[in-house]
């Protein structure tokens, strides 16, 4: 138990993991009922709550942050997709899945979450999530056409009313309960750092099992070929944006940590979106390297969390 504990946020991600495997049926049920959000917006309510307001007001720490995740984001990550599937001759299926999860923005939860359990700061990885994400709604398209000589259409509205929902509105709500009521929010330290890390196992456990089938497709040839190239290209990023806030940006340790985590991540149910529009027809298993890349990277920086915070 002390080491389920230590190690509570890997646990929970490779438990979601174990599970959507093994017993997806339940977690397809509560994808299908919606539970994701409420679970999405529990976790930003209390990263709201463990915020302290004059974190906010380093305006200038912050606009670096943004624009240098960006360069991670959107800029590195795609180049380095495209030169590792013409590196392993990628073709198809492969080449497609593989450039559109490295075009996507950061992943809204488990980034915030991990920056937070790894000694992050929880302000900046939360501006990171939102404004990259929103950024990426005009350059996600842009990079697929390029790398694919494909154009995607996005639909901006409803993502950006899906990111002030579950993201921003719960985040405020938990900053304005902080400033209402300090002194309870003080006391609810455990809640805020357990909470959210059970909330993404269990969102990793129905994102995984609403594709259990197709990632039952897998091999383990092609498992370990989509593997080593999906954890390479996500350590370079983290290692990019962690040396670049650091020596280049010249950031406090916890900006650094948020922004080789947020950033160095992707999100998945964009990428899915994406590939029913533009790819599913034509490439059906072009889904597969998204859902290898997504669990690989959460359980590196899982990892990667724990040995930072006891660091």
């Amino acid at each position: 138990m002390k080491l389920v504990r230590e190690n509570l946020l890997l646990f929970t991600i490779c438990l979601g993991i174990v599970l959507a495997w093994f017993l997806p049926e339940p977690g397809r049920l509560l994808k299908h009922w919606g539970m994701s959000n409420p679970l999405i917006l529990a976790i930003f309510f209390c990263q709201g709550l463990g915020l302290e307001g004059r974190e906010l007001r380093r305006t200038s720490q912050l606009t670096k942050a943004i624009g240098w995740g960006f360069v991670i984001s959107q800029i590195i990550g795609p180049l380095l997709a495209y030169s590792a599937v013409h590196l392993l001759n990628w073709r198809s299926d492969n080449q497609i899945g593989f450039m559109v999860i490295c075009c996507m923005a950061p992943t809204l939860v488990s980034g915030a979450v991990l920056a937070g359990r790894a000694g992050g700061d929880t302000a900046t990885a939360l501006i990171l999530a939102v404004g990259l994400n929103l950024l990426g709604i005009l350059t996600i398209p842009l990079n697929l056409q390029w790398s694919l000589g494909t154009v995607v259409r996005l639909h901006t509205a409803g993502l950006l009313f899906k990111l002030v929902l579950l993201v921003l509105v719960p985040a405020v709500i938990g900053q304005a309960v902080k400033g209402l009521r300090p002194n309870w929010a003080n006391q609810q330290e455990r809640l805020i750092l357990t909470l959210p890390v059970v909330a993404l196992g269990i969102i990793v456990y129905l994102s995984c099992s609403s594709q259990a089938d197709r990632l039952k497709e897998l091999t383990l040839s092609h498992l370990g070929s989509l593997l080593l190239p999906s954890v390479v290209v996500h350590l370079l990023l983290l290692a990019a944006g962690y040396m670049g806030a650091r020596y280049l940006l010249r950031l406090q340790e916890p900006a650094c940590r948020s922004l080789a985590i947020v950033c160095s991540q992707k999100t998945l149910p964009i990428a899915i979106a994406v590939w029913s529009i533009a790819f599913a027809e034509a490439y059906p298993l072009a889904v597969l390297p998204a859902l290898v890349f997504h669990p690989s990277q959460i359980v590196c920086d899982g990892v990667l969390a724990t040995f930072w915070r006891k660091s």
